[in-house]
């Protein structure tokens, strides 16, 4: 009797070290894993990734650009505008009418914008002559409305590129501050930007 307690003894014990074990090397691969995929891409494979799927199409000018040289956030390149958010939530679109439209224009894509008559009561701007509330009245009163207004303006847009099969989407930076900024980029544009700044999430465009 006290060998069959002693084999089970060393047999749970033998058992507990091989967990043990087991845990130690999941958490190291795990760990190995989460170092490896937070490895930001280089600079120049990023510009790299972005000249050669196409970033440059829409482009103000067709010159060869070297991987080293790339600028994402020129606005010649038609994938880039700085948004005036603070116009935008207080229903003036002139920052819409020059830059996007021009973004829109290079691909053959005209959206109308313009505040709603009764804007002031509605919080609606037109958007391809549809009536499209960007806010609430209480998202006004507790100052969310940085936030949420730019994301209805651009959501709406986004789906008027999607009926007309574009395969890009406007993409928002800085959110909610009136530093705002947008990218028009494929999804795989999208996903390079990840890539470079997976460390500092803050600087990925994001859907609205």
């Amino acid at each position: 009797m006290k060998k069959i307690l002693l084999l089970a003894t060393i047999g749970l014990l033998y058992s507990c070290q091989s967990k043990t074990q087991e845990a130690t090397s999941t958490a190291t691969h795990s760990v190995t894993a989460t170092e490896t995929t937070s490895t930001p891409l280089a600079p120049e494979t990023f510009n790299k990734q972005l000249i050669e799927g196409g970033f440059l199409k829409y482009a103000e000018t067709q010159k060869i650009v070297p991987n080293s040289e790339l600028n994402v956030y020129d606005e010649n390149t038609n994938k880039y505008a700085f948004v005036d958010a603070e116009a935008l939530i207080e229903f003036d679109f002139s920052f819409f009418n020059t830059q996007i439209k021009r973004m829109l224009a290079k691909r053959d894509i005209q959206i109308s914008v313009a505040p709603a008559p009764d804007a002031e009561k509605s919080l609606a701007a037109l958007i391809q002559g549809e009536k499209v509330p960007l806010y609430t009245p209480a998202e006004l009163k507790n100052g969310t409305y940085w936030t949420t207004g730019p994301k209805a303006f651009f959501k709406k847009i986004n789906a008027l590129l999607q009926a007309k099969n574009c395969l890009e989407q406007f993409y928002l930076l800085y959110e909610g501050t009136n530093d705002l900024s947008v990218f028009l980029l494929t999804p795989s544009e999208q996903k390079s930007f990840q890539q470079i700044y997976i460390n500092d999430p803050r600087e990925i465009p994001q859907l609205p």
